[in-house]
């Protein structure tokens, strides 16, 4: 009896242990990054993080423990994704909010009629939705055409405008983020100035503001570039914040502290769901 004992609390000590592999760094970059957001009164919130690559519910919990940026958990729905149904998701909204109560749990949408696939009632066991322009059309053997994947374009300012109102049909749906804005495909990637106008730009940014849609500022992607974002701060646009993970390691921040700083953002400019306003 007296050996049992001791191996349960040894089990109980050691489960206790917190995993803190998925931390972030105290480091110089990351304390300014603290400093302006105090100075600011700007709570940043993580709403880009996808459970996937030995990222866990935990693990993101246990994150937001341990420094000032706050974790989210959100999964992937799609025909092509491994969660297709409510009650895929509805069991992934149960776990994560089990694991902690006060973090934001959302969803990725990758299909166009992903509101017509999702009950309202499942949706609203979730805090955001979030989606992203990356997925256009069907590749020739019927798959999804998935933009950062090699792609080949003879006309790009037919191909743009194409592009562009796909951007603005993705803003008709009842998304709460637009990921990755003004996202263009590697091959053209040099284009940017001449394919993202000022008028579309303008005209994107106008239509988030008008739905509440929050423009993601992303850690480690070039987009949006600085003149899209000079310009939907001008207009009233509400950002949020992401890293878009691909395993459970840390992320360089510096680009949300660069965005910070350069566009002056302050409490007010910052997009905050129901769940964090109660």
């Amino acid at each position: 009896m007296k050996r049992m004992l001791i191996s349960f609390c040894l089990a109980a000590a050691s489960a206790a242990i917190a995993d803190t592999s998925a931390n972030y760094p105290v480091n110089a970059m990351n304390r300014m990054l603290e400093v302006e957001c105090a100075k600011r009164g700007i709570t940043i919130v993580d709403y880009h993080v996808h459970i996937r690559g030995g990222m866990t519910p935990e693990l993101a919990a246990e994150r937001e423990k341990a420094w000032i940026v706050r974790s989210s958990a959100m999964d992937n729905h799609g025909r092509e994704w491994d969660t297709k149904n409510d009650s895929q998701l509805l069991k992934f909204a149960e776990k994560a909010k089990a694991v902690s109560c006060r973090m934001p749990v959302g969803i990725q949408v990758n299909d166009r009629d992903w509101f017509r696939q999702i009950a309202p009632s499942t949706r609203e066991k979730f805090d955001f939705i979030l989606a992203d322009t990356m997925i256009m059309g069907k590749r020739a053997d019927g798959r999804d055409n998935r933009l950062w994947q090699p792609q080949t374009i003879d006309d790009p300012e037919k191909w743009m405008k194409e592009y562009f109102a796909h951007n603005m049909r993705i803003l008709d749906e009842p998304i709460s983020i637009l990921a990755n804005p003004t996202y263009l495909p590697m091959e053209l990637a040099d284009r940017y100035d001449s394919l993202w106008t000022d008028e579309r730009m303008r005209r994107l940014i106008e239509k988030a503001v008008k739905k509440g849609v929050a423009l993601e500022i992303q850690a480690g992607s070039p987009y949006p570039r600085p003149r899209f974002l000079l310009m939907a701060k001008r207009m009233g646009a509400k950002f949020s914040f992401g890293t878009n993970n691909f395993d459970s390691k840390p992320k360089d921040l510096s680009r949300w502290l660069e965005a910070i700083t350069w566009l002056d953002l302050q409490a007010s400019d910052i997009w905050t769901p129901a769940c964090l306003k109660k």
